[in-house]
């Protein structure tokens, strides 16, 4: 292969950055394999253009790293980046950021406001304390799984080569 393919390939790596090491060798050996077997047709030229934008390209590895590990993962991290990855648009991104966020902060209000109600024991209801921790509980589930609907209803492009 030539320089350009492992200049376009040196751009794909660094577009990479924060997935596993591994899985980033992974990628590379098929992008170059894929590289090849459309230069030994097209030309190196044409091959790199029918691949796309190098840094497009990442993103979608990186998207389609992010969908897995999210299909898996329940924890709100992992959610969030992957609302935000398949937001079309950054009014969108920043939308759905932001209802995600202000959701899990009032889940957090809710059991900080039951915390402190066992501090002042003497003086409240135990059916207080248990109403807001079911609350939270119930606005957790309830954030995750429109969150959850929000990422199947606006899925990803199929990667293209």
């Amino acid at each position: 292969m030539t320089s350009l393919t492992d200049n376009y390939l040196v751009k794909v790596r660094s577009a990479l950055g924060g997935l596993p090491e591994p899985e980033i060798a992974d990628i590379l050996r098929e992008l170059r394999s894929h590289a090849e077997e459309l230069a030994a047709t097209q030309g190196v030229d044409a091959a790199l253009r029918s691949l796309g934008d190098p840094v497009d390209l990442a993103k979608t590895y990186r998207a389609g790293n992010f969908n897995g590990r999210t299909a898996c993962s329940n924890t709100p991290l992992m959610i969030l980046q992957r609302l935000r990855t398949t937001s079309r648009s950054r009014t969108q991104r920043i939308g759905v950021t932001a209802l995600y966020v202000f959701g899990y902060a009032y889940v957090v209000f809710l059991w900080v406001a039951a915390v402190e109600q066992l501090g002042a024991a003497p003086r409240t209801s135990w059916l207080s304390v248990t109403a807001d921790l079911a609350a939270g509980v119930l606005l957790k589930y309830l954030v995750d799984m429109i969150a959850r609907w929000w990422i199947q209803r606006h899925p990803l492009p199929a990667f293209q080569a």
